[in-house]
């Protein structure tokens, strides 16, 4: 098995040139810890490396020129308009804007890293543009400025406070990338200007709010500048949500959109218990309430938080991460919803709709919480989510797109909306989902560390290094060189460390048995327990090395049997990465899909991996039953095609399948290579499955 290496040089030529420019990183006042800057990490070889490389030379340059394509859904050019620079009349989805900010957002995670002039210029000629579009007043939103049959705060529909959220988010890594205050004044004049409306909570505009973009990014704001007025004004926000549930008489549909479990505000945010409705405003509903709490602490946020999250990750969640089943439907309460949770573990495969940027957002809320608890747990979900639901959005050569996340395909492309398509896309109907993309990848190496009073916390592994600050200007560095998620060998070489007691928190992912850890080649004696962070604590000294082994071996996972979808179904997992069953649509393709196969209960898969294939990934070679394999084992065992039923807590969702009694018969065996879920549809018209039928005998032991 091989290790991953970490060792600690500390040096005064290291502090110079490493980590003199950088700023003491701050920790909220109630969170555990705080993730680095976008400049402090830098991918530098391996899996994260390859993807952020892929993000800056292909991704953003496709998303720009889509953005700049007048036949997309999302368009650049109604700045120009705005700003007089350009005739013509507004272009695109309400939105729009918005997601044009998270496109300048990813440049600004980028530009930390790469301190590419090429960006600096790109960013500046766009910001000056934004700076003549902004109306004297501080509103900005073209869709409204553009359109005289549109009114400023008349239709929740109109996404205003989605487009300023994100303008704001995206000023903020700016400043934080450039140390420039062109972008962060136009935010604040938007800020400004959205206090003098929301802060005396108006009740005609308690259900202005939809997708909920603004809240982080005031938060953020008030980090940035600190300005209190943006905390309070989150706050304004976050109270205002179900304050004002609509009337039996307004009914309760999806078009109104307001009062609704739709937009999580028919029920106020502190005393929800559910993950309900559409799942890209709930996911950043409750990263604002998340960020709220770290600043203030009030214990009913985190409360509520909780309460939601359990039923969430332990009912409404896919195995890839996914959080959105409904293309459309109704809630649990009555709502007509769309894009929206489920009800408990309602998780069809075929219609999942897993939504791009709802999966984004649930991962970045469970960083949030994170932050705030220092529990694995949320840590393990972010990572399901980068490995799996977020990845599958991304063709293979960063320049197409998927808005849905099915877990299975069929070949019926356009059911059961059209955002279900059989390939990626350059454009498209709505273009929110490459951008949050984008920014996502040029800004993963947050994520990948925190930094708390005494610590630093590894969340993420992959070839990197890292250079930042305690909380109290203590400069930390460190290296990262692995092959992760395909093998479990990293090696990191950390230049820099206190002279003091220092704790470096390694995250064991839940699905790391066995794990091991050694301190300059010894056993270290810590706890390497599964969906936890092992610390170990010591003066650290120049040349000190850490191996953490985390075995990577294919594991058959079964699902709660309360979810209808999945009974007497396994899925293959590695490590973090979920596993799918791909034929390309040929005659002889689709011959062998509607066959249809079996995993036998013990399957062995041998690891493989392809350099020159789907961008380079590790395949899981193994034996299937074939129709007349499946045959002759229910001949012989008539019970064999059970639902799993596990004995487990309520809210274990998914977890490891145990060996079978004894060996499968595998008469009829065919065999069968499963690929990475995240790197289906690659190929060409395709048919795929996540969830593959089972056969074992019947097992006296299982309930």
């Amino acid at each position: 098995m091989k290790h991953m290496v970490v060792s600690w040089l500390v040096g005064p030529l290291a502090a110079v040139v490493l980590c003199g420019a950088s700023d003491p990183a701050a920790v909220s006042p109630h969170a555990k810890m705080r993730g680095v800057e976008a400049a402090a990490v830098r991918w530098t070889g391996g899996f994260w490396a390859e993807k952020f490389e892929l993000c800056r030379r292909a991704m953003l340059p496709s998303i720009e020129a889509a953005l700049l394509n007048a036949s997309n859904s999302e368009q650049l050019i109604n700045f120009k308009i705005a700003a007089g620079l350009e005739q013509g009349d507004y272009r695109g989805t309400d939105w729009s804007d918005g997601d044009c900010h998270k496109w300048l957002e990813a440049l600004a995670h980028l530009y930390a890293v790469t301190k590419d002039p090429a960006l600096d210029r790109k960013m500046d000629e766009w910001i000056a543009i934004i700076v003549k579009a902004q109306a004297p007043d501080g509103y900005l939103s073209t869709n409204i400025q553009l359109n005289p049959k549109k009114q400023r705060w008349e239709k929740v529909q109109h996404h205003a406070l989605y487009n300023m959220g994100h303008l704001i988010s995206a000023a903020c890594a700016h400043k934080q990338a450039t140390g420039k205050d062109t972008y962060l004044n136009v935010a604040r004049k938007t800020a400004d200007y959205l206090y003098t409306v929301f802060a005396p909570r108006p009740p005609a505009l308690a259900r202005m709010d939809f997708n909920p973009a603004q809240m982080m990014a005031l938060v953020e704001l008030y980090r940035v500048t600190g300005e209190r007025r943006y905390l309070e004004l989150a706050d304004v926000f976050i109270t205002m949500r179900g304050s004002s549930p609509a009337t039996a008489a307004e009914g309760h549909d999806r078009r109104h959109q307001g009062g609704t479990d739709l937009s999580q505000d028919r029920v106020p945010l502190r005393t929800e218990s559910q993950a309900v409705g559409h799942a890209v405003c709930g996911t950043y509903l409750w990263c604002g309430a998340a960020d709220l709490y770290m600043e203030t602490g009030e214990p009913a946020l985190l409360a509520a938080l909780g309460n939601i999250w359990r039923n969430a990750a332990g009912r409404r969640t896919y195995i890839t991460g996914g959080a959105c089943a409904l293309p459309t439907g109704q809630s649990t309460r009555g709502d007509e919803v769309h894009e929206a949770f489920g009800a408990d573990y309602q998780l069809p495969n075929r219609t999942a709709y897993n939504e791009t940027c709802a999966d984004i957002g649930n991962a970045m809320w469970n960083w949030r919480l994170l932050q705030i608890t220092g529990d694995a747990r949320y840590a393990d979900v972010v990572e399901t989510v980068l490995y799996n639901s977020a990845l599958s959005a991304v063709a293979a050569d960063g320049r197409g797109f998927f808005y849905a996340n099915p877990l299975e395909w069929s070949g019926q492309s356009g059911w059961p909306t059209k955002h279900f398509t059989a390939s990626r896309w350059f454009l498209h109907t709505c273009y929110c989902c490459p951008p949050q993309v984008a920014r996502t990848l040029a800004g993963l190496g947050r994520w990948a560390y925190s930094v708390a009073p005494e610590a630093v916390w590894v969340h993420l592994y992959g070839g990197n290094t890292l250079c930042t600050k305690l909380p109290d200007g203590a400069p930390v560095a460190l290296t990262q060189q692995t092959a992760y998620p395909w093998d479990g060998h990293v090696k990191l070489t950390i230049t820099q460390a206190p002279s003091r007691p220092c704790s470096l928190n390694l995250r064991i992912p839940g699905w790391a048995e066995h794990a091991a850890l050694k301190i300059n080649g010894v056993d270290s004696g810590a706890a390497a327990k599964p969906g936890t962070y092992a610390t170990l604590r010591r003066v650290w000294m120049a040349g000190d090395v850490v191996e953490l082994d985390l075995p990577l071996e294919p594991r058959l996972v079964t699902a709660h049997p309360a979810v209808e979808d999945c009974r007497g179904c396994v899925a293959v997992r590695r490590g973090p990465v979920v596993y799918c069953w791909e034929v390309p649509r040929d005659a002889q393709g689709e011959q062998v899909w509607k066959a249809g196969l079996c995993l036998p209960a013990n399957a062995v898969f041998t690891p493989r991996h392809e350099k020159d294939f789907l961008g380079g990934v590790t395949v899981l070679a193994g034996q299937a039953l074939a129709p007349q394999g499946c045959a002759a084992f229910l001949q012989q065992h008539p019970d064999g095609l059970l639902p799993v039923s596990l004995a487990s807590g309520p809210d274990v969702l998914y977890r490891a399948l145990p060996p079978a009694a004894g060996p499968p018969d595998l008469q009829g065996g065919v065999g069968i290579t499963l690929i990475p879920y995240f790197a289906w549809a690659n190929r060409g018209p395709a048919l795929m499955k996540v969830w593959l039928p089972l056969v074992r005998p019947q097992q006296p032991q299982e309930k």
